[in-house]
């Protein structure tokens, strides 16, 4: 496909909490190469993390959880990719090596090349200088260049660029509740943390077969509490109206305990671990957002506990979340609360970080808005 702009416009993190629009020329195309029209590109819960830092990633191209359309494809990227020009798709952030070992098996966020843990330049979108060629490399822009490696989730032609954007963070719930701690059939869950990645693991244990989900939050958290028991919570707890324990006591009753726990708050605010260490279950899964809280080594032998934390998701994760999705079972349009343009970049990290915007539970970058 020959017709394309000769110049495109990208939002670039400058400083902390700064964005500017630029225009960087159409990049000239090798073989195993391509441009993806973007759609849309959700924020994504650590965005605000990255927007604040003000000793690193800058100049940094924001922007991971990108929809859109193959735009343009070199002669080998077609065979490389099995996609086709004018195709719809959810890329992930990795752009990995393919042929370590962790690729091989699907798990691109352990490559060596694209893990945020592995080194000081890991090579995944939304963390990425922008100032060398090919420069559209962060999803808050009009397209986006695509090297061999990218990571594609072909998606319906009628599948709303919104709800696709939910992709990313619905499979980071997915692959926290259910592959990292085994919720699924018969489990009772508490979900800590009523954000976009607590909302997929909502989701993500209802879809495995949990038998009862419970999910806590904060009065701040109103909208997305409200939200929740459409999305598959049997159960919220506001933990600023009677503490998690009294809650989960009035919810489980006397003889009643959790067999999972996905705490995704990474922050206490009245939460306390040990309120819901006293009704886990014996062998009970734990899966903690902020080790730093220090580890219940006394409480994992007594109560022989498995502890696990994140570390992103899985191929198989999204392709979940894309199944979720597509089944159109919940309504999930609802969590896509706020769209905003490319020159509002801005405002919708900030909003995703609940500032300057009330009840903001997913937002949307739309750069042709």
């Amino acid at each position: 496909m020959s017709d394309h702009p000769s110049d495109v416009r990208i939002a670039v993190k400058t400083g902390a909490e700064q964005t500017e629009l630029r225009t960087y020329p159409w990049p000239v195309l090798g073989a195993d190469e391509g441009m993806l029209r973007i759609e849309a590109c959700g924020v994504g819960g650590a965005e605000p993390e990255v927007y604040r830092a003000a000793d690193k990633w800058a100049p940094v191209a924001m922007g991971h959880q990108i929809v859109g359309s193959i735009a343009a494809m070199g002669e080998r990227a077609r065979d490389l990719w099995k996609v086709e020009p004018g195709e719809r798709v959810v890329i992930q952030e990795y752009l990995p090596c393919k042929s370590c070992k962790w690729c091989l098996k699907g798990e691109y966020r352990f490559c060596p090349d694209a893990d945020f843990f592995g080194g000081a330049n890991p090579r995944r979108y939304g963390l990425i200088d922008p100032t060398p060629a090919p420069h559209l490399v962060g999803g808050f822009a009009e397209y986006i260049h695509l090297p061999w490696n990218t990571v594609f989730h072909k998606i319906p032609q009628d599948l709303p660029a919104n709800l696709a954007t939910l992709a990313i963070p619905i499979g980071n719930g997915v692959q926290w509740a259910t592959l990292d701690v085994n919720a699924g059939p018969g489990k009772t869950v508490l979900i800590i943390g009523p954000g976009q990645q607590g909302l997929g693991a909502v989701l993500g244990a209802k879809d495995a077969g949990a038998a009862k989900i419970i999910l806590a939050g904060m009065t701040r958290d109103a909208a997305r509490l409200d939200l929740a028991p459409r999305l598959g919570a049997d159960h919220v707890i506001n933990v600023e109206k009677e503490s998690l324990l009294d809650g989960l006591r009035r919810v489980l009753g006397p003889d009643g305990g959790l067999d999972v726990v996905v705490d995704t708050s990474g922050d206490p605010g009245g939460v306390n671990m040990d309120q819901y260490l006293q009704v886990a279950n014996y062998g009970a899964w734990l899966w903690v957002n902020a080790m730093d809280r220090g580890v219940p080594v006394r409480a994992i032998k007594q109560k022989y506990l498995t502890v696990r934390s994140g570390r992103g998701r899985s191929w198989w994760a999204v392709d979940t979340a894309l199944r979720i999705i597509t089944s159109r079972r919940f309504p999930l349009e609802e969590m896509c609360t706020h769209v905003f343009g490319l020159d509002e970049v801005d405002r919708a990290i900030k909003a995703t970080a609940g500032r300057e915007v009330a009840g903001a539970i997913h937002c949307i970058v739309d750069p042709w808005r």
